[in-house]
């Protein structure tokens, strides 16, 4: 599957649809607009050019987000050695909708997360297309 940013200019390979789809409200999450699958790091193929932002009000941040330097589209993150390594996230808005149908979406509590323990839920497990709309 392959999709990619507004402009044109990067582009996402991935060898499958996600397992699910996760949808947090940490600020980074929130404001880069991100619905993230997740994949190994060696299976996703990215081409074009991409610009990258570590976030600077944590002392570990876990991602590197990357997006597009024309047009500001987030396309994927990369894991930060020390805590996320060999794993890579997919924004999935950057593909049509429709391929990701029927598949589970989970609403993560990140805006209230330390990192301790798996962030808890925000709302009940959604189904995409039925009653969860990227």
């Amino acid at each position: 599957m392959t999709g990619g940013c507004h402009c044109g200019a990067v582009r996402v390979t991935i060898p499958a649809k996600p397992d699910y789809i996760n949808l947090c409200d940490c600020s980074l999450c929130a404001k880069s607009g991100g619905a993230w699958g997740y994949f190994d790091a060696g299976d996703v193929k990215v081409e074009g050019e991409t610009s990258a932002y570590r976030r600077s009000d944590m002392a570990q941040p876990a991602v590197e987000l990357h997006f597009c330097p024309q047009c500001g589209t987030t396309t994927h993150w990369v894991g930060i050695p020390y805590t996320a390594a060999g794993r890579s996230g997919v924004n999935v808005r950057i593909f049509e909708p429709e391929d990701f149908e029927g598949i589970e979406a989970r609403f993560l509590d990140g805006r209230n997360w330390t990192g301790s323990s798996a962030p808890a839920r925000k709302r009940r497990v959604g189904i995409v297309g039925e009653d969860v709309f990227l």
